[in-house]
């Protein structure tokens, strides 16, 4: 009997592949860099509670997990207010005609940049290439803390590679600390614990403190021109926590910030405390942090809610410097790393 020789059946060639490197940078850059803004956040879920068991669960899909229940992520490539407000948060409203998302992935967290590299390792590796130059990176990443740094951590995190500014919003939330008044007043005073979906609870100081590395380490890899945190810390005796918790945003970034000029704002008010922190490169090798103290007027007849603070009504314009909110100067401490 004689045996039959088979071949191996060989992909097709891409015919992408086969124009000039400079022109598929080129395309690169039209099809990524077409939206200079994005916004990671989540939308709660709103209908009936069938839509929203099938949006969740029907086609072997299962509910994304570390977020609060009946909640979806939600990757715009604009800027989107909705995602990073504290006091009216995202929704998608969900009816019987609405559109199931795809099964291998969560309808609003697919972008362009994360398209194009999964299309083979050549592609991803030019990708990285591409925008290893700063000046190819020009988008600005804003990011609703902690849920949306969640989704950026675990979901897209090579949207850094395209980002020339992150911009955090949120409200910080401690899980194993209380203000010492709080503390003395029983655990009824104690934070409340959000339920999240999966029964999973991210470590969000870790996640944050990934990212800042990321861009201001000592080894930097994805180097920024600016690094924007507006928190929110609601509670009459939530000062404590700003430097008190070890898990505080300010404190995860100050540890994590190698060299750099850094300007915080703290803003006390009575029901609450709001901090502005942002990071700039230096030329020098030097890091300077900058501090000072003012007013937050909020909850009461004719001033901002309580939490509005996080959104800065400049969004999605900002400038590379950073120049102090009107009032008195604060305290400015100059350092030399020796390593």
């Amino acid at each position: 009997m004689a045996l039959q020789q088979t071949t191996a059946s060989r992909t097709p060639p891409c015919p992408f592949l086969d124009l000039p490197c400079e022109l598929r940078l080129e395309i690169y850059s039209y099809a990524i860099l077409d939206c200079r803004h994005i916004t990671i956040g989540i939308a709660k879920l709103q209908g009936a509670a069938h839509d929203i068991i099938h949006r969740q669960y029907g086609g072997q899909r299962s509910p994304y997990a570390g977020i609060p229940l009946d909640c979806e992520p939600v990757v715009e490539t604009r800027y989107c207010a909705a995602l990073l407000d504290a006091v009216k948060p995202a929704t998608i409203v969900l009816t019987p005609d609405t559109v199931d998302p795809p099964e291998d992935t969560y309808e609003h967290t697919r972008t362009a940049y994360h398209t194009l590299s999964g299309v083979n390792k050549q592609v991803n590796e030019e990708l990285r290439t591409h925008f290893a130059i700063p000046t190819r990176r020009q988008t600005s990443l804003f990011v609703q803390y902690p849920h949306g740094l969640h989704v950026l951590h675990e979901t897209t995190p090579q949207l850094l590679r395209q980002s020339r500014s992150v911009h955090l919003a949120g409200i910080y939330i401690p899980r194993n600390y209380c203000p010492p008044r709080a503390a003395s007043l029983g655990r009824d005073h104690a934070p409340n614990k959000e339920r999240l979906q999966g029964d999973v609870v991210p470590d969000n100081a870790t996640e944050l403190g990934i990212l800042v590395k990321s861009c201001f380490g000592s080894r930097a890899q994805h180097p920024l021109e600016k690094l924007e945190l507006r928190m929110y810390y609601p509670g009459e005796d939530s000062y404590s926590t700003v430097w008190g918790d070890d898990d505080s945003p300010v404190c995860v970034a100050l540890r994590n910030i190698h060299l750099g000029e850094i300007g915080i704002e703290i803003w006390r008010g009575r029901y609450g405390t709001g901090v502005y922190l942002t990071a700039t490169p230096t030329k020098e090798r030097k890091r300077v942090v900058s501090t000072v103290w003012r007013k937050l007027e909020e909850g009461r007849r004719g001033e901002p809610i309580c939490g509005s603070f996080v959104l800065d009504p400049n969004w999605p314009d900002w400038t590379a410097d950073y120049e102090a909110s009107d009032g008195p100067k604060g305290d400015t401490i100059i350092s030399e790393p020796v390593n």
